[in-house]
This record gives C-alpha cells, sequence and structure tokens, in this order.
C-alpha cells in the first residue's frame, strides 16, 4: 500500500537503541523509531539516524504494509520522500543498516566504586 502526498499531522522520533554518552559517539546513529501521523493514522519504521525525515508542512510519500498482527502499520524507511512547498522531493536521513548495539553503558566512575 502507498501515501501519495499527504499532508503531515505529526512526527515523533524515539530511542531505541542503547544510549551512549557523547564521549562515546552520542545517540545520533542509535536505533531511532520514527513516528508519523497522517490522517489520526500512525506510521511507524526504523532507522539508525535520530533526525526527521520530514518536517511539519511539507508532504510526505511512503510505502507501507501491515506487521504479521494486523494491528501496526509499518512504513518503509527507504521509500520516505518528503516534499517541499516548491513541489521539489526531498530525501533526507540515514536509510541504511547497522548492528544493534548489545553493551550497556558503563558508570562515569572506577570499577571499585560501583555497587552492584
Amino acid at each position: 500500500m502507498q501515501i501519495e502526498k499527504a499532508q503531515l499531522q505529526d512526527y515523533g522520533v524515539y530511542l531505541k537503541d542503547k544510549s551512549r554518552p557523547p564521549s562515546r559517539g552520542g545517540n545520533k546513529r542509535a536505533w531511532h523509531q520514527h513516528v508519523i501521523t497522517i490522517d489520526g493514522e500512525r506510521y511507524s519504521f526504523l532507522a539508525p539516524w535520530s533526525g526527521k525525515f520530514v518536517y511539519k508542512g511539507e508532504a510526505v510519500s511512503f510505502e507501507w504494509d501491515w506487521d504479521e498482527t494486523g494491528k501496526y502499520r509499518n512504513a518503509n524507511c527507504v521509500s520516505v520522500v518528503a516534499w517541499g512547498a516548491d513541489g521539489k522531493p526531498m530525501r533526507r536521513g540515514e536509510r541504511g543498516t547497522k548492528p544493534w548495539r548489545t553493551a550497556d553503558t558503563r558508570m562515569p566512575a572506577r570499577r571499585s566504586e560501583w555497587n552492584d
């Protein structure tokens, strides 16, 4: 199924990967869940980028499909295209893949000071 040049109602970005302090690279390239609301319907996708793919006032086009349970609408990250006021398409964001973070962030203290 496909959404063509629909007006964006709301856009949210939520961190899904393990967080990192800025000194260790930060969260910009971590996995984030992007949630787009159009006409009261929510569409979501995962992307390794913390910025927005579409801004308010822009139209958006993308392909989407139902998940296995038929409850959630999953957008295809690669197909998300924003349409500016001038009518030109814009492709923003990191659309590649990366491994999930497995290690927890350590406390900024000596190991002897940790309270397990």
